[in-house]
């Protein structure tokens, strides 16, 4: 036990993540509004995130059917997917509120970093996004775009 792989968090619990972090949950049809991916109870409910991602199509018991390796697919779904810019900017979204919000851009910055990394930011990464922050005028793109960076980060992907 003197080590640990880092390896890719699992498809349900990457998309639950990015709707925590968004604030921008997915809907599932035929189950209420509130069930996250992890909670779905079979493996038949049609999403293309899941898919790419490795969710296995249950044609067996085995967890092997489970693929945790990286492909162009998954990075590419989450640099310029349709789904995750329409969560980015959603009307109600983390970003939206954000831009909202009358606290300072530090705080918020620091309240990003607690929720994506579940710690506060480094002094050159507070430092990145505040100056990225305070140098755009348009403060809900910014913030859409600090959330994404933080999405596509190897820290937010994988389980460390």
């Amino acid at each position: 036990y003197s080590r640990y792989y880092p390896k890719r968090l699992q498809a349900e619990v990457l998309l639950d993540a990015i709707d925590m972090l968004t604030l921008s949950p997915t809907r599932f049809s035929g189950v209420p509004a509130s069930v996250r991916a992890v909670a779905l109870p079979d493996t038949g409910f049609d999403s293309y995130f899941l898919t790419v991602f490795g969710r296995p199509q249950s044609s067996t018991a085995c967890e092997c059917e489970r693929s945790q390796e990286a492909n162009l697919s998954q990075s590419l779904h989450l640099l310029n997917s349709e789904e995750i810019q329409s969560k980015l900017s959603a009307d109600g979204g983390r970003a939206s509120l954000l831009a909202q919000d009358q606290r300072e851009d530090a705080d918020k910055i620091n309240e990003l970093y607690l929720i994506a990394f579940g710690r506060q930011p480094d002094e050159v990464e507070h430092q990145a996004s505040l100056s990225y922050v305070s140098s755009k005028e348009n403060k809900r793109e910014a913030f859409e775009d600090l959330i994404w960076s933080l999405i596509n980060s190897k820290e937010f992907l994988f389980n460390h």
